[in-house]
């Protein structure tokens, strides 16, 4: 899942997300998505839910948040990674079937990092750098109490202010997403329970 942002009004972040071909992004999912101030959110307030093949048992770690910022010619100016702490459960959610969910929240002790990378793109704003971001979530490891039958499911949903969750996502093969070296090492990652 990912959130391209250029920095603007919501309307700027629906455009990006409909040009970049989000195609998996759900029309409640646009509506978070320009809600989502990824530069001013409290890094505590953010959360995700991520809903898995019920065989996954995700961890803390097991997921993480990226910010990146890059300039109008394509240099990566800003890349901050945050490993997500997880618990089992999504609050008003419940799992499709076959599936269990989880939520992903910054760790108290990676926020002042992240808002560090937040304000690192304010002040590049500030100094008249123009350009665009993202901020992702992505599974990155698991340990798996059966084999996973064909691919890895995922459907993603969004909370940015300790409200419900809404719809970002919908489900998707993550390997069909994911490089083949980076599908390579996420599988190596799950690893039997």
């Amino acid at each position: 899942m990912s959130i391209p942002f250029a920095l603007a009004r919501p309307m700027a972040v629906l455009c990006l997300l409909v040009l970049a071909g989000c195609g998996d992004v759900t029309p409640r999912g646009l509506l978070a998505a320009a809600r989502l101030d990824p530069l001013g959110t409290d890094p505590g307030a953010i959360a995700a839910a991520l809903e898995v093949p019920e065989m996954l048992r995700l961890r803390s770690g097991d997921a993480v948040l990226r910010l990146t910022f890059r300039d109008d010619d394509d240099a990566l100016r800003i890349d901050e990674a945050v490993e997500l702490g997880v618990e089992e459960g999504a609050r008003g959610l419940a799992p499709a079937e076959g599936t269990r969910l989880f939520t992903a929240t910054i760790a108290p002790g990676d926020r002042a990092r992240f808002a560090d990378a937040q304000a690192a793109i304010r002040r590049l704003r500030a100094e008249g750098t123009r350009g665009a971001g993202s901020l992702s979530v992505r599974v990155t490891g698991g340990c798996l109490q059966a084999p996973l039958a064909a691919g890895l499911p995922v459907r993603t949903f969004l909370s940015v202010d300790g409200g419900a969750f809404v719809p970002l996502t919908r489900r998707a093969n993550l390997f069909d997403r994911l490089s083949a070296d980076e599908a390579r090492v996420l599988r190596d990652r799950l690893a039997p329970c």
